[in-house]
């Protein structure tokens, strides 16, 4: 188990730290998946197969690694525009997120084997942050939900923490670079200014 004073973001091109503490488990996923009847798995199964990436490049093979990760753990995930994965388990209440709203969220980050490496459940204490400040693909995904949801992102490392990935002031590593990602992001509350 090792900490972490500052998580690595990226913001509108640029980097930027965000102060919080991380905590990494190192723990498999142990998480109990959704009970699906056998035809919505094979239907489930069978959309996904076809956003398989025939292309052995980087992009293709994270790709691939996702898809064959949710079609294991289960997952209803849908391909976005951008190149993400999402599953919107519960989908909230009232307006949709916008850039620049003010959250706080309880979420879990792990890597495509199940090894969870960040959870602010963990810790105890939600994440707060402005909408537009994080990773593209969370601040992609959040648009797509409205306070209260439940939303699984599976992310190619092009849209979390690139070929950076993600290492601690003291040269810790939490992300390797080049690394897909799964988070599960739930209790999203918009904060008063």
């Amino acid at each position: 188990m090792f900490s972490l004073d500052y998580i690595v973001c990226f913001a509108r091109g640029s980097l930027f730290l965000l102060p919080f503490l991380v905590l990494a488990c190192g723990e498999a996923d142990t998480r109990e998946e959704p009970e699906r009847a056998a035809e919505e798995r094979s239907a489930i199964e069978e959309r996904l197969i076809t956003e398989l990436s025939p292309v052995d490049d980087l992009a293709g093979r994270q790709r691939n690694a996702i898809i064959n990760r949710a079609i294991d753990r289960n997952y209803d995930v849908y391909a976005a525009p951008e190149g993400y994965f999402y599953e919107v388990v519960d989908s909230g209440e009232y307006s949709y997120l916008a850039e620049g709203d003010i959250l706080t969220v309880h979420y879990s980050g792990r890597f495509l084997d199940g090894t969870e490496f960040d959870s602010s459940q963990r810790r105890g204490d939600p994440l707060r942050f402005r909408l537009g400040d994080l990773i593209p693909a969370w601040n992609l995904a959040l648009r797509r939900v409205r306070p209260g949801a439940r939303l699984r992102i599976l992310t190619p490392s092009s849209l979390a923490y690139g070929a950076e990935g993600l290492v601690s002031p003291r040269g810790d590593t939490l992300v390797p670079a080049d690394e897909p990602l799964e988070f599960l992001i739930e209790d999203i509350r918009i904060l008063e200014e």
